[in-house]
């Protein structure tokens, strides 16, 4: 129980359920304003370009957010949607993104906020594939990934618009079995 619940909501400021808590962060439920508060305070690095066309399939995004042990200060956001192979259960993963605002990076917590997410959907979900992708020059992150026990897969050409011009991203992928083998 926050002591200063009231006080925060009083603020503004909403009050996070914890769903995970790690070393220096936890895993929270969105509280009201948290997108829009990422949104102002991100740098906008690796934003897509929207064109004006709807995507032309509907499938749920699933967000959880990156914050202080407590549940206070929003450092950031994970958010992940099902992605199919095939026409059964067993050829469903989950693709998943992380963003970080910038005065939360550099500090050690992305690689144990990405091991303790991936423990979060093999705890809670059936699905044995969990997969995401970044930019080719995002280093950073790529490291980040491989030490958190991902596999990188390869490269998907010209996969985002940004600026107007195509990106190559470098995907990656974990799964359930491999947790197995550490």
């Amino acid at each position: 129980m926050n002591p200063c619940g009231d006080l925060l909501s009083d603020l503004g400021v909403g009050v996070r359920k914890i769903v995970f808590k790690g070393d220096g962060f936890a895993l929270a439920e969105l509280a009201a304003g948290d997108l829009e508060y990422l949104g102002e305070h991100g740098d906008g690095a690796y934003d897509v370009d929207r064109d004006g066309r709807e995507i032309p399939i509907e499938c749920p995004i699933y967000r959880l957010a990156v914050t202080t042990e407590d549940g206070t200060e929003l450092l950031g956001h994970v958010m992940w949607h099902p992605v199919t192979y095939g026409p059964s259960y067993g050829c469903l993963a989950w693709n998943f993104g992380r963003e970080l605002l910038p005065r939360a990076r550099g500090k050690g917590i992305g690689t144990a906020v990405l091991k303790a997410f991936v423990r979060h959907l093999f705890d809670t979900t059936d699905v044995d594939r969990i997969e995401c992708s970044t930019d080719e020059t995002n280093v950073r992150a790529q490291k980040s990934l491989e030490k958190a026990g991902f596999t990188r897969e390869g490269v998907l050409r010209g996969a985002q618009l940004r600026k107007g011009k195509r990106h190559d991203l470098i995907s990656y992928s974990i799964l359930r079995t491999d947790l197995k083998k550490k």
